[in-house]
């Protein structure tokens, strides 16, 4: 391997570690990807701004000129990311790695919040979608504490995923249900908005979430009745999810914890099984009734 190519690859090295995979400790790489979290919040921010009337007329100047700095750094990092990916594993042949790259959920919602400000030259309006950068704020959850607990989190989804697909099922049975009967108690009253069963859904979630807006509701005292029924088995019917997922993480977290009392309880066996094995081996070598080497 040649001098230069050392030098790339030492140079692709460092670009991997500052943009895609910052090492645990490196204040640099760590300073770096917190820096462009920073900027995607700060697009976000600006986003919300300047879709106020009047201060996208105020300040229309300053949100040209920071999203075109934004772009411009946001371009850097997605060119340097697909640079730098070869380094990986995953991603070494260097046409069909970089494509596997490019085709990342990551990298399409990268690609996706840069297309329009270029596209804007074009005639297109697709500002909207810079607000996908607010995706790539999921990066927090690959360091420190959050990603166990995002990991956590999915851990008791995944194991959950029967029992939650099963409370599921029964909110979509009950809003079937109480739709229907509400659209046959109120359909035929003067000026109802319960005109079909899908038409009263809207009314049905509204009630069975306890939300409430207040723009669909009975005006029959058996409508109210069965509304005032419906609104009590929403609480019920919500109870179910929120208790399997508490009940989910008091077991992943309970498993955890005896796991590590177990690791802990294991290493301090194999401990004390090296330090008697020490102990015999110095007993062996010693006098047992002088204590002098033998």
């Amino acid at each position: 391997m040649s001098v230069d190519t050392e030098t790339m690859q030492s140079i692709k090295k460092r670009v991997y570690e500052l943009i895609i995979e910052p090492p645990e400790g490196d204040r640099v790489a760590n300073g770096v990807n917190n820096a462009i979290l920073a900027l995607i919040a700060l697009n976000v921010l600006v986003f919300v701004f300047e879709s106020v009337a009047s201060l996208q007329t105020q300040y229309e100047g300053f949100f040209f000129y920071f999203e075109f700095v934004s772009v411009v750094i946001f371009s850097i990092e997605y060119l340097l990311r697909i640079w730098a990916c070869t380094y990986s594993e995953d991603y070494r042949r260097p046409i069909m790695g970089r494509l596997r790259m490019m085709a990342t959920p990551m990298a399409l919602i990268d690609i996706i919040a840069i297309l329009p400000f270029y596209l804007a030259a074009l005639g297109f309006d697709l500002r909207f979608i810079r607000i996908l950068r607010l995706v790539r704020l999921f990066r927090l959850f690959r360091s420190g504490k959050l990603a166990q607990a995002f990991g956590l989190l999915v851990k008791v989804v995944t194991d959950k995923k029967e029992e939650l697909g099963l409370s599921v099922l029964v909110l979509i049975l009950v809003l079937i249900f109480s739709s229907s009967v509400m659209w046959y108690i109120e359909g035929n009253e003067p000026g109802t908005q319960f005109t079909s069963v899908p038409a009263s859904m809207w009314w049905g979630m509204m009630t069975i979430t306890t939300i409430g807006y207040g723009d669909m509701y009975p005006v029959t005292a058996a409508g109210r009745v069965f509304g005032s029924i419906v609104g009590f088995l929403g609480i019920c019917v919500f109870a179910l999810p929120v208790g399997i997922l508490g009940a989910g993480f008091a077991d992943e977290i309970r498993f955890r914890r005896e796991a590590a009392e177990k690791a802990g309880l294991e290493s301090a066996e194999d401990e004390a099984e090296e330090v008697d094995e020490v102990k015999l081996k110095e007993a062996a070598d010693h006098c047992p009734h002088c204590g002098e080497e033998i």
